[in-house]
């Protein structure tokens, strides 16, 4: 199929995120008060161990003026990447195409 445009490695939308409240110099405990977020919530977004949402990517465009839709793409090409880099999918995905074939 080949290259889809992605990049090396996938960027999780919490690393712009990050870089963009230390560029403004919020901390994460000020941003998740704003947000009427656990700061715990923040934090695991931030630091890529916890997806965005549609609901909380919202209300990351309210408190920062990042657009929404920008960040559910980035999470979604995220989410893709790491995807096929996991070995077992990809096993069966080449399983599903060998079935496929000869339907």
């Amino acid at each position: 199929m080949g290259n889809l445009g992605y990049g090396a490695y996938p960027t999780h939308p919490g690393e712009v995120l990050k870089d963009e409240i230390e560029y403004r110099g919020i901390t994460q405990r000020k941003l998740a008060e704003s947000m009427g977020l656990a700061y715990s919530v923040v934090n695991e977004i931030l630091n890529a161990r916890r997806p965005l949402t549609a609901k909380t990517a919202l209300m990351f465009e309210a408190a920062l003026d990042v657009p929404a839709d920008s960040l559910m793409y980035l999470q979604s090409k995220y989410n893709m990447q790491t995807a096929r880099a996991d070995k077992s999918i990809m096993n069966t995905l080449k399983s599903i195409r060998k079935i496929a074939a000869v339907l």
